[in-house]
């Protein structure tokens, strides 16, 4: 069962990439239904996979840099490369 469960955890982890194949979908949940241990695994990354992906999107639209802090980093880079 061990190479099972670690094919399962591929999947389970691919799953949230990607979307998975009729089979590989059907060989997840068919799993899933019989391992405690690997739906346990697949919630646990799935519950992760969406507390980051919402972490990311509230850095991502709280951090702006004000524009004259934008205008004297791009300043201070094109000095930089005509050194």
């Amino acid at each position: 069962m061990k190479h099972a469960c670690e094919e399962i955890s591929r999947l389970a982890s691919e799953k949230l990439e990607r979307s998975l194949s009729f089979m590989e979908s059907i060989r997840l949940r068919l799993h899933l239904l019989m391992c405690s241990a690997c739906r346990h695994y697949d919630a646990h990354i799935t519950t992760l996979h969406k507390v980051l992906k919402i972490r990311r999107k509230n850095t991502l639209d709280t951090v702006r840099l004000p524009q004259h802090k934008r205008k004297k980093i791009e300043k201070a880079l094109k000095d930089s490369s005509s050194d």
